[in-house]
């Protein structure tokens, strides 16, 4: 009883930081190189009490237990782990392994279904990486199952799956996402509780249009693997690669933590890529997707990325505008960055009053637009704006409680995350 309360409160005061130390970040990145032997394995027989609960913490946080776990057995640094931690990320790797099997389930379930209906349909991210390029299911944690569906044909995968059991969890209306900065529809899921998000595009819409003619191409570049009797379509290698890298970034800003580099060391090692493919589709204004993850995948964790196409990228020419914010983010918390998005971001930076009460209002006083993505009324239908009151006993139910406590107990550290949250957001759209 009394071990379990001292963990409560070590647990209670980690929680009451945001920066994890950075000795701690660097012996991660450490375990999970993707050299056989650990590189300062002497490191670790200097962690403390302290240190290891930020150890537990940050896998849990990042959902590396998996891997950390596997590459502890790899590299013999049991002797180096206390058995309590073992034990912890055991469990986890134990945990994503029969949920990963679920998924899996869950993957050939609704593709047979898109089939039988004549409906495409391309699998994304982990259910490729978890079957085809970590060398055990598990060692991969998925959240939900992504799949890419032609936006002519999201809406009717939509509906096909709500016939069959599925639910959306949340009332907006699919169409409402067709448009706009939404990239998918609402999540579905059955009983089992595994979300699927159905697709009508991989990235958001870009001055230039150089990221719709990545989506225009990405279909007839697609490659097919045999999973249970079936045959899935997946995104090719290279295309992977782009993707992965514009989720990391564009899509989460690093708040996928360290397992965004590591999907890119391991797409790398286990995967014959055409570097100066993936180049000539960067150059029509995928730089910049590309440069950070690519550069910090290498650098941390060995990945084979060849060293003429780090110069080809040019990082070195602007690396001091963002290294330092893409590093902070790799290790922060998810549930602050979901807390943080543009319009609190804005709040926060701004030093214009007048930017802070457009953000301000934008948030409280949403377009019909975006009230259709979380409420069943249509877009064009002047009755959105009877939502309003749902729309803002949501923010004070929701988000503003969270907002306001991790404001008062940690208002530094949050201000922090937003201020490297806007500053690589900055230089990735610049």
């Amino acid at each position: 009883m009394a071990q379990r309360r001292r963990h409560f409160y070590a647990m209670n005061k980690l929680k009451n930081q945001l920066s994890s130390p950075n000795h701690i970040r660097e012996i991660i990145l450490n375990i999970l190189h993707l050299s056989p032997l650990s590189l300062y394995p002497t490191l670790m027989l200097r962690m403390q009490g302290d240190d290891w609960e930020w150890f537990a913490r940050i896998a849990g946080t990042h959902r590396l237990g998996p891997i950390l776990y596997d590459s502890i057995l790899r590299k013999n640094l049991v002797e180096n782990t206390p058995p309590g931690i073992l034990t912890v990320l055991q469990k986890a790797a134990r945990k994503h392994t029969v949920r990963n099997l679920a998924i899996g389930q869950e993957l050939l379930a609704v593709t047979r279904l898109l089939t039988d209906a004549g409906i495409p349909s391309l699998a994304l991210k982990g259910a490729f990486l978890a079957n085809f390029t970590y060398q055990a299911l598990g060692l991969r944690p998925m959240r939900d199952l992504d799949l890419l569906i032609p936006k002519t044909h999201v809406v009717k995968a939509f509906e096909l799956l709500i016939k069959n059991g599925y639910q959306p969890c949340y009332e907006g209306l699919p169409e409402a996402y067709l448009d706009g900065n939404k990239i998918h529809l609402p999540p579905l899921a059955r009983a089992n509780g595994i979300p699927v998000e159905l697709h009508h595009r991989l990235t958001f819409p870009s001055p230039g249009g150089f990221t719709d003619d990545y989506e225009s191409n990405l279909w007839r570049r697609s490659i097919s693997k045999r999973l249970a009797n079936t045959n899935i379509e997946f995104p090719c290698a290279e295309d992977m690669l782009l993707h992965l890298c514009y989720h990391a970034t564009a899509g989460h800003q690093f708040s996928i933590g360290p397992l965004a580099l590591l999907d890119l060391a391991l797409l790398a090692q286990h995967h014959p890529l055409d570097w100066k493919e993936i180049l000539n589709r960067a150059s029509s204004g995928w730089r910049r997707y590309l440069i950070a993850p690519l550069y910090l995948a290498k650098l941390h964790l060995g990945a084979d990325v060849p060293d003429w196409v780090i110069d080809e990228l040019d990082v070195a020419r602007d690396k001091t505008q963002w290294l330092a914010s893409a590093e902070y983010l790799l290790f922060s918390e998810l549930e602050d960055h979901m807390l943080l998005n543009a319009g609190v971001q804005q709040i926060l930076c701004s030093k214009n009053p007048l930017e802070r009460i457009a953000a301000f209002g934008k948030i409280v006083f949403p377009t019909r637009a975006t009230i259709a993505t979380h409420f069943a009324v249509r877009p064009d239908s002047a009755l959105a704006f009877l939502y309003y009151l749902q729309h803002w006993r949501r923010l004070l139910k929701k988000k503003l409680p969270s907002l306001l406590s991790k404001l008062v107990k940690r208002p530094r550290d949050i201000e922090k995350l937003a201020s490297h949250k806007q500053t690589f957001s900055r230089w990735l759209g610049s």
